[in-house]
Protein backbone atom coordinates (compact mmCIF):
# COMPACT_ATOMS: atom_id res chain seq x y z
CA UNK A 1 0.00 0.00 0.00
CA UNK A 2 1.74 3.74 -1.10
CA UNK A 3 -1.25 5.90 0.59
CA UNK A 4 -0.83 9.49 -0.78
CA UNK A 5 -2.48 12.11 0.39
CA UNK A 6 -3.22 15.60 -2.10
CA UNK A 7 -5.99 17.70 -2.55
CA UNK A 8 -9.07 16.47 -3.83
CA UNK A 9 -10.56 17.73 -6.89
CA UNK A 10 -14.24 17.56 -8.46
CA UNK A 11 -13.51 14.68 -10.24
CA UNK A 12 -13.02 12.54 -6.79
CA UNK A 13 -15.90 13.57 -5.98
CA UNK A 14 -18.09 10.67 -6.67
CA UNK A 15 -15.91 8.41 -5.59
CA UNK A 16 -15.12 10.07 -2.37
CA UNK A 17 -18.79 11.12 -1.06
CA UNK A 18 -19.77 7.25 -2.06
CA UNK A 19 -16.67 6.51 0.64
CA UNK A 20 -18.13 8.94 3.36
CA UNK A 21 -21.57 7.70 2.77
CA UNK A 22 -20.48 4.22 3.40
CA UNK A 23 -17.89 5.01 6.32
CA UNK A 24 -20.43 7.05 8.30
CA UNK A 25 -23.37 4.20 7.33
CA UNK A 26 -21.08 1.17 8.74
CA UNK A 27 -19.76 3.00 12.25
CA UNK A 28 -23.10 4.52 12.77
CA UNK A 29 -25.32 1.42 12.75
CA UNK A 30 -22.69 -1.10 14.01
CA UNK A 31 -23.30 1.00 17.25
CA UNK A 32 -27.19 1.11 16.47
CA UNK A 33 -27.32 4.37 15.54
CA UNK A 34 -28.78 6.29 12.49
CA UNK A 35 -25.79 7.68 9.90
CA UNK A 36 -25.65 11.33 9.49
CA UNK A 37 -25.96 11.11 5.64
CA UNK A 38 -29.68 9.98 4.56
CA UNK A 39 -27.94 8.89 0.86
CA UNK A 40 -24.31 8.49 -1.04
CA UNK A 41 -26.28 11.61 -3.09
CA UNK A 42 -26.72 13.80 0.14
CA UNK A 43 -22.96 12.66 1.17
CA UNK A 44 -21.61 13.36 -2.19
CA UNK A 45 -23.47 16.90 -2.58
CA UNK A 46 -21.80 17.42 0.78
CA UNK A 47 -18.14 16.91 -0.43
CA UNK A 48 -18.81 18.84 -2.97
CA UNK A 49 -19.51 21.45 -1.96
CA UNK A 50 -16.72 21.61 0.78
CA UNK A 51 -14.13 20.69 -2.64
CA UNK A 52 -15.69 23.52 -4.79
CA UNK A 53 -14.80 25.75 -1.95
CA UNK A 54 -11.65 27.48 -1.99
CA UNK A 55 -11.67 28.61 1.80
CA UNK A 56 -11.63 24.62 2.98
CA UNK A 57 -8.76 22.76 2.55
CA UNK A 58 -10.22 19.29 0.77
CA UNK A 59 -7.40 15.92 0.48
CA UNK A 60 -8.24 12.98 -0.55
CA UNK A 61 -6.23 9.71 0.43
CA UNK A 62 -4.77 7.43 -2.78
CA UNK A 63 -3.60 3.73 -2.85
CA UNK A 64 -2.08 3.79 -6.13
CA UNK A 65 -4.56 5.86 -7.61
CA UNK A 66 -8.19 4.57 -5.81
CA UNK A 67 -9.26 6.63 -3.42
CA UNK A 68 -9.49 5.41 0.18
CA UNK A 69 -10.67 8.34 2.39
CA UNK A 70 -11.36 11.82 2.64
CA UNK A 71 -10.49 15.00 5.31
CA UNK A 72 -11.59 18.96 5.54
CA UNK A 73 -10.70 21.93 6.96
CA UNK A 74 -12.79 24.70 6.95
CA UNK A 75 -11.31 28.69 6.99
CA UNK A 76 -14.49 30.32 7.69
CA UNK A 77 -13.02 32.39 10.56
CA UNK A 78 -10.59 32.88 13.31
CA UNK A 79 -11.18 29.11 14.44
CA UNK A 80 -10.69 25.91 11.88
CA UNK A 81 -13.13 23.19 11.87
CA UNK A 82 -12.25 19.83 10.66
CA UNK A 83 -14.92 17.27 9.36
CA UNK A 84 -16.05 15.02 7.84
CA UNK A 85 -13.35 12.75 7.69
CA UNK A 86 -13.70 9.24 6.49
CA UNK A 87 -12.02 6.15 5.44
CA UNK A 88 -13.38 3.12 3.24
CA UNK A 89 -14.53 0.15 5.48
CA UNK A 90 -12.02 -2.36 3.19
CA UNK A 91 -9.03 -0.12 3.99
CA UNK A 92 -9.48 1.02 8.00
CA UNK A 93 -7.13 0.44 10.81
CA UNK A 94 -4.22 0.83 8.54
CA UNK A 95 -2.96 4.55 9.00
CA UNK A 96 -5.19 6.66 6.73
CA UNK A 97 -7.20 8.39 8.87
CA UNK A 98 -4.16 9.49 10.49
CA UNK A 99 -2.38 10.70 7.33
CA UNK A 100 -5.49 13.05 6.65
CA UNK A 101 -5.59 14.27 10.14
CA UNK A 102 -1.81 14.67 10.05
CA UNK A 103 -2.51 16.99 6.42
CA UNK A 104 -5.20 19.21 7.28
CA UNK A 105 -3.66 19.98 10.95
CA UNK A 106 -0.33 21.08 9.15
CA UNK A 107 -2.37 22.88 6.85
CA UNK A 108 -4.55 24.67 9.07
CA UNK A 109 -1.37 25.67 11.20
CA UNK A 110 0.56 26.77 8.30
CA UNK A 111 -2.44 28.93 7.46
CA UNK A 112 -1.93 30.62 11.18
CA UNK A 113 -4.40 28.93 12.99
CA UNK A 114 -3.66 28.49 16.42
CA UNK A 115 -7.14 26.95 17.20
CA UNK A 116 -8.36 24.00 15.53
CA UNK A 117 -11.53 21.96 16.47
CA UNK A 118 -14.18 19.10 15.40
CA UNK A 119 -16.97 17.22 16.98
CA UNK A 120 -16.70 13.36 17.60
CA UNK A 121 -18.93 10.59 17.61
CA UNK A 122 -18.54 9.55 21.52
CA UNK A 123 -19.41 5.72 20.38
CA UNK A 124 -16.53 5.93 18.32
CA UNK A 125 -13.48 4.69 20.23
CA UNK A 126 -11.11 4.88 17.17
CA UNK A 127 -11.75 7.87 16.33
CA UNK A 128 -11.78 9.52 20.36
CA UNK A 129 -8.17 8.16 20.31
CA UNK A 130 -6.96 8.86 16.95
CA UNK A 131 -8.00 12.67 17.62
CA UNK A 132 -6.35 12.36 21.20
CA UNK A 133 -3.26 11.37 20.22
CA UNK A 134 -3.04 14.23 17.43
CA UNK A 135 -3.60 16.67 20.57
CA UNK A 136 -7.01 17.00 20.64
CA UNK A 137 -8.91 17.80 23.89
CA UNK A 138 -12.63 17.11 24.72
CA UNK A 139 -14.19 19.94 25.87
CA UNK A 140 -18.20 19.62 25.51
CA UNK A 141 -19.97 16.48 25.92
CA UNK A 142 -22.79 16.90 22.82
CA UNK A 143 -26.32 15.99 22.36
CA UNK A 144 -27.29 15.95 19.02
CA UNK A 145 -31.40 16.37 18.73
CA UNK A 146 -34.19 15.49 16.56
CA UNK A 147 -36.28 18.39 16.46
CA UNK A 148 -39.71 18.64 17.17
CA UNK A 149 -41.49 19.47 14.53
CA UNK A 150 -45.05 19.83 16.71
CA UNK A 151 -44.60 23.03 18.67
CA UNK A 152 -45.05 25.55 15.33
CA UNK A 153 -42.70 29.02 14.71
CA UNK A 154 -42.33 31.57 17.55
CA UNK A 155 -43.62 34.68 16.00
CA UNK A 156 -40.55 36.78 17.29
CA UNK A 157 -38.68 34.40 14.84
CA UNK A 158 -38.11 34.96 11.43
CA UNK A 159 -35.21 34.05 8.54
CA UNK A 160 -31.51 35.33 8.92
CA UNK A 161 -30.72 37.38 6.61
CA UNK A 162 -27.00 38.84 5.05
CA UNK A 163 -28.06 42.31 7.01
CA UNK A 164 -28.61 40.79 10.68
CA UNK A 165 -24.42 39.28 10.26
CA UNK A 166 -23.07 42.29 12.24
CA UNK A 167 -25.52 42.04 14.79
CA UNK A 168 -25.37 38.58 14.66
CA UNK A 169 -21.27 38.57 15.02
CA UNK A 170 -21.93 40.63 17.38
CA UNK A 171 -23.73 38.22 19.87
CA UNK A 172 -21.62 35.14 18.98
CA UNK A 173 -18.19 36.98 20.07
CA UNK A 174 -19.83 37.67 23.59
CA UNK A 175 -20.59 33.83 23.41
CA UNK A 176 -17.97 32.36 21.40
CA UNK A 177 -15.02 34.97 22.02
CA UNK A 178 -14.10 34.17 18.67
CA UNK A 179 -15.93 35.81 15.61
CA UNK A 180 -18.03 33.27 12.97
CA UNK A 181 -19.27 35.86 10.93
CA UNK A 182 -17.29 34.63 8.04
CA UNK A 183 -19.29 30.79 8.99
CA UNK A 184 -22.79 32.83 8.92
CA UNK A 185 -22.16 34.10 5.84
CA UNK A 186 -21.56 30.80 4.26
CA UNK A 187 -24.73 29.32 5.56
CA UNK A 188 -26.54 31.83 3.94
CA UNK A 189 -24.53 31.75 0.85
CA UNK A 190 -25.11 28.17 0.43
CA UNK A 191 -28.87 28.82 1.47
CA UNK A 192 -28.74 26.87 4.76
CA UNK A 193 -31.95 27.64 7.18
CA UNK A 194 -31.27 30.00 9.27
CA UNK A 195 -33.18 31.98 12.17
CA UNK A 196 -32.99 34.88 14.20
CA UNK A 197 -35.21 35.97 17.15
CA UNK A 198 -35.93 39.83 17.88
CA UNK A 199 -36.65 41.27 20.98
CA UNK A 200 -37.13 44.92 21.64
CA UNK A 201 -35.95 46.08 17.88
CA UNK A 202 -32.84 43.96 18.29
CA UNK A 203 -31.34 40.03 17.48
CA UNK A 204 -31.45 38.02 20.76
CA UNK A 205 -30.26 34.70 19.35
CA UNK A 206 -29.26 33.12 16.00
CA UNK A 207 -29.49 29.77 14.67
CA UNK A 208 -28.50 27.75 11.60
CA UNK A 209 -29.79 24.56 10.38
CA UNK A 210 -28.24 20.81 9.84
CA UNK A 211 -24.79 19.85 10.59
CA UNK A 212 -23.05 22.74 9.29
CA UNK A 213 -25.09 25.11 11.76
CA UNK A 214 -24.78 26.50 15.05
CA UNK A 215 -26.33 29.30 17.44
CA UNK A 216 -26.20 31.56 20.33
CA UNK A 217 -28.99 33.42 22.36
CA UNK A 218 -29.40 35.74 25.46
CA UNK A 219 -31.26 33.19 26.89
CA UNK A 220 -32.60 29.37 27.00
CA UNK A 221 -35.97 30.79 26.06
CA UNK A 222 -34.80 33.04 23.14
CA UNK A 223 -32.53 29.50 21.95
CA UNK A 224 -35.99 26.81 22.54
CA UNK A 225 -38.25 29.07 20.15
CA UNK A 226 -35.42 29.28 17.56
CA UNK A 227 -35.18 25.04 17.92
CA UNK A 228 -39.12 25.04 18.15
CA UNK A 229 -38.67 27.73 14.72
CA UNK A 230 -36.82 25.07 12.76
CA UNK A 231 -37.93 22.27 13.74
CA UNK A 232 -40.86 23.50 12.61
CA UNK A 233 -40.07 24.44 9.48
CA UNK A 234 -37.81 22.57 8.12
CA UNK A 235 -38.48 18.69 7.59
CA UNK A 236 -35.37 16.48 9.40
CA UNK A 237 -34.29 19.32 11.70
CA UNK A 238 -31.41 18.37 14.10
CA UNK A 239 -29.37 20.65 16.76
CA UNK A 240 -26.83 20.03 19.24
CA UNK A 241 -26.82 21.09 22.64
CA UNK A 242 -24.01 21.43 25.17
CA UNK A 243 -25.03 18.56 28.23
CA UNK A 244 -23.32 20.99 30.75
CA UNK A 245 -25.98 23.23 30.02
CA UNK A 246 -28.64 21.39 32.01
CA UNK A 247 -31.08 24.34 31.48
CA UNK A 248 -31.10 24.35 27.96
CA UNK A 249 -30.98 20.73 27.24
CA UNK A 250 -34.29 19.97 29.99
CA UNK A 251 -35.87 22.74 28.34
CA UNK A 252 -35.01 21.15 24.78
CA UNK A 253 -36.31 17.47 25.93
CA UNK A 254 -39.35 19.33 27.59
CA UNK A 255 -40.13 20.79 23.94
CA UNK A 256 -40.28 17.40 22.20
CA UNK A 257 -36.62 17.57 20.88
CA UNK A 258 -35.75 13.90 21.53
CA UNK A 259 -32.14 12.66 21.58
CA UNK A 260 -30.27 11.01 18.29
CA UNK A 261 -26.76 10.37 19.81
CA UNK A 262 -24.05 11.49 22.83
CA UNK A 263 -20.90 13.66 20.76
CA UNK A 264 -17.99 15.32 22.12
CA UNK A 265 -16.47 18.63 20.57
CA UNK A 266 -12.52 18.43 20.77
CA UNK A 267 -10.07 21.35 20.35
CA UNK A 268 -6.73 21.51 19.58
CA UNK A 269 -4.90 24.56 20.70
CA UNK A 270 -6.39 27.49 22.76
CA UNK A 271 -9.45 27.29 23.95
CA UNK A 272 -12.12 29.11 25.67
CA UNK A 273 -15.69 28.28 27.39
CA UNK A 274 -18.23 30.16 25.81
CA UNK A 275 -20.06 32.00 28.26
CA UNK A 276 -24.09 32.01 27.74
CA UNK A 277 -26.46 29.52 25.78
CA UNK A 278 -25.01 28.40 22.19
CA UNK A 279 -25.43 25.32 19.90
CA UNK A 280 -22.39 23.67 18.50
CA UNK A 281 -22.17 22.63 14.91
CA UNK A 282 -20.52 19.53 13.27
CA UNK A 283 -17.14 21.79 14.09
CA UNK A 284 -17.46 23.02 17.24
Amino acid sequence: MAIEVRRANPADVPELGGICYEAFKDISESHGFPTDFVSVEFAQQIVGMMVQREDVYSVGAFDNGAPRGSNFVNMWGEVAGIGPVSVDVNAQGQGIGRLTMQDVVAHARGAGYEMIRLVQDSFNMQSLALYASLGFDVKEPMSYLTLSDKNGADPNVRPATPGDLDAMDELCKSVYRVSRRGECDVALQIGFPGFVIERSGRIAGYLFGFGLGHGVAESTEDMIALMNTLGAGVPDSHSFVPLRNGELYRAALAAGHRNQKVCNLMAFGPYEDPQGTFCPSFMF
